[in-house]
């Protein structure tokens, strides 16, 4: 047995013991009736939203922008942890169903992966005739123009 899988086995023994302790606060806190209920309620939540994630993906039938796929995962994971059984597991699984929660996690897995388009390019290469100088109030800059009339050449 490899350091990897005591450390998988730990963790599974870790979310088996919260999940223990989250039914066991959920059913002292409510009764057993709601806690069942609450139980079935959000495994069938989770059921009806892969359900409506499987639809959105067979109406699109292709990938989507970057990033958007990404997103789709996490809202599929999301859903899959709404149907295991568990309570542990559907906190964690109603986090991810949260847009605000997603974009703040999609942001900080490009910034772990050094994603250079999220960061943008470092260097915009530009023709002559794309930019222009600007002023410190942020108005194009007038061109000289020469005694004879004409506009001096433009850099």
């Amino acid at each position: 047995m490899n350091d990897r899988t005591k450390l998988i086995g730990l963790a599974l023994g870790l979310w088996l013991a919260l999940e223990i302790l989250a039914f066991a606060f959920v059913l002292r806190a409510v009764g057993l009736l709601a806690t069942i209920a609450l139980g079935l309620g959000t495994t069938a939540l989770g059921l009806s939203d892969v359900r409506r994630l499987l639809t959105v993906w067979r109406e699109r039938g292709r990938l989507r922008a970057d990033g958007a796929m990404l997103d789709g995962v996490l809202q599929a994971l999301a859903s899959l942890l709404l149907i295991l059984p568990g309570f542990a597991s559907d906190i964690a699984g109603l986090a991810l169903k949260s847009p605000s929660f997603r974009a703040g996690l999609l942001a900080r897995f490009r910034s772990r992966g050094g994603d250079a388009r999220a960061a943008g390019p470092q260097t915009i290469d530009l023709a002559p005739h794309e930019w222009k100088h600007l002023t410190a109030s942020g108005r194009p800059k007038r061109k000289r123009r020469k005694k004879d009339g004409l506009s001096a050449p433009s850099p």
